[in-house]
């Protein structure tokens, strides 16, 4: 660290040009701040999209995992920033749609919904839907865990020197 000096970190509206231009490039590197504006209008994205389509769970699930991707290769980038491999958050995606998927399909969320005044129902769908409640169980878990891995990656700060992903987007050698 002693031999580079950090630049400047990128303003919202650099961020989010950079990561933009690059939504299909998922080589090199990106910097904490490109990931985070980035990540930000993603997920006021998927929010404002699912509260349009909460309706109907099927296609809401189908866009919400379209809108993840728009945020998927600045992910890859930051990983690789930090020296990580990029699988991680292919595994983190994958899961998730999962996940969001097999929700949907499953009509599990709509049972959840419909006994919500009823204190003794959770037990009766556990009792009958048991198979379903448990493989949801595992996929949700799944995607939590890879999800939380792939953020603490994403906290960690890159190296300063180049590695195999290419140079370092914020520090230059004095």
């Amino acid at each position: 660290m002693e031999n580079y000096t950090a630049t400047p970190s990128l303003g919202m509206g650099k961020a989010l040009q950079m990561g933009i231009s690059r939504l299909t490039d998922f080589s090199g590197r990106s910097r904490r701040s490109e990931f985070w504006y980035v990540m930000l209008v993603v997920l006021l994205l998927d929010i404002v999209l699912g509260m349009m389509l909460g309706a109907m769970p099927l296609v809401s699930a189908i866009v919400q995992s379209a809108v993840m991707f728009l945020g998927l290769s600045v992910t890859v980038r930051r990983l690789q920033d930090t020296g990580k491999n990029g699988m991680w958050v292919y595994a983190s995606y994958v899961l998730g749609i999962l996940s969001t998927v097999f929700t949907a399909v499953s009509g599990i969320q709509e049972k959840m919904t419909d006994m919500a005044d009823d204190p003794n129902a959770l037990a009766r769908l556990f009792e009958h839907e048991s198979g379903t409640m448990m493989t949801m169980g595992l996929l949700s878990a799944l995607f939590m865990l890879s999800s939380f891995i792939v953020f603490i990656f994403c906290l960690m700060d890159g190296t300063p020197n180049a590695n195999k992903y290419g140079e370092s987007p914020k520090y230059v050698e004095r």
